[in-house]
């Protein structure tokens, strides 16, 4: 396309607020960018619903063609578990038949006066190492690599608990329980969660501070939303203190995967083999509920657990690479 009709696109294509019809076009978007990690409308809906705009900056826009037909997508919002009031997560994504017209272009350009509006002095973003052109088109538009992170996958069917005869057992003070098993036990189990898992988060590779997300979006992510299975979140207890936990969540779009947040250890109950036992009875609990695959993410520098995932059968898939951008510089 030469100069002249890459200006007349640009021109045709109209930015606007996102709105409630355009939950199907955005998620046909992502999905066809993304045919590995689909998603729903109603996990989208959901999402947005349960976002906590009392605390945190979310906002959504859309490129439509003369038509009326949406063509692209644009959104910029905190990070809650990295929470700074000037530090932005941004998306852009077109439509495969439309992309090489220069709307991701326009799209950027709208989300970065937009957020100069809030002060923003730094962003963040991801991009599948193996998507190299949107790596480039990324690059091109002053973001810097900050860090990568494996994607692992284990196949089911070829995980055997017998393999692992050596790793089940647990120190003798420590006993293994799930969310369900504790929420029927205390209406505190899942704030002794929360805490747990704030406890563990800064200790893990990141390149921006850990910040706890808020409890209300925790409590409604765990109990009540699309990817919610108390029966998958499992613990490690010494006595009545929660020392280790693993987090497994289900997808609406991929009802046979189960994908992985948070596996993590106090530092006072580490090197004692309680982390691979409790991945484990994930596992396990994951194959006999008739689940055909699990997913999780490391980042590259998170050693110790990437050697327990290459140990238990996770294959490693193309990293994700966290792409920054310092706005002061600008």
């Amino acid at each position: 396309m030469v100069a002249a009709d890459m200006s007349r696109v640009q021109a045709a294509v109209a930015i606007r607020d996102f709105q409630s019809e355009d939950y199907p076009a955005v998620v046909e978007i992502s999905n066809l960018l993304f045919p590995d990690d689909p998603g729903t409308v109603e996990e989208a809906k959901w999402d947005d619903k349960h976002w906590d705009a009392d605390r945190y900056v979310r906002r959504k826009y859309v490129a439509v063609e003369p038509g009326g037909a949406v063509v692209g997508r644009a959104s910029f919002n905190h990070i809650p578990v990295a929470f700074h009031p000037q530090r932005f997560a941004i998306w852009v994504a077109v439509h495969p038949e439309w992309q090489r017209q220069g709307i991701g272009s326009v799209l950027h350009d709208h989300l970065l006066n937009e957020l100069r509006r809030l002060d923003a002095v730094a962003l963040r973003t991801w991009v599948k190492e193996s998507m190299s052109e949107t790596a480039g088109w990324v690059a091109r538009r002053g973001f810097k690599e900050l860090t990568r992170a494996w994607e692992s996958r284990l196949d089911l069917a070829a995980f055997d608990r017998d393999c692992f005869a050596d790793h089940w057992g647990l120190p003798r003070d420590i006993e293994i329980t799930s969310l369900a098993e504790e929420l029927e036990r205390s209406p505190n189990a899942l704030r002794d969660m929360y805490d747990l898992d704030n406890a563990v988060a800064p200790d893990m590779p990141r390149i921006d501070p850990h910040t706890p997300m808020s409890f209300e979006m925790v409590r409604d992510w765990v109990l009540n939303s699309p990817g919610s299975e108390p029966r998958a979140i499992f613990f490690a207890k010494a006595g009545d203190c929660y020392v280790a936990l693993t987090v497994l969540f289900k997808s609406e779009a991929q009802p046979d995967v189960l994908f992985t947040g948070t596996t993590g250890v106090l530092r006072d109950y580490r090197r004692r083999g309680i982390a691979f036992a409790i991945k484990l009875r994930s596992l396990e609990w994951a194959k006999r509920n008739g689940f055909r695959e699990v997913r999780t993410w490391n980042n590259t520098l998170n050693e110790a657990m990437l050697a327990i995932n290459v140990k238990l059968g996770f294959a490693k898939q193309p990293p994700w690479i966290t792409f920054g951008k310092d706005l002061t510089r600008e």
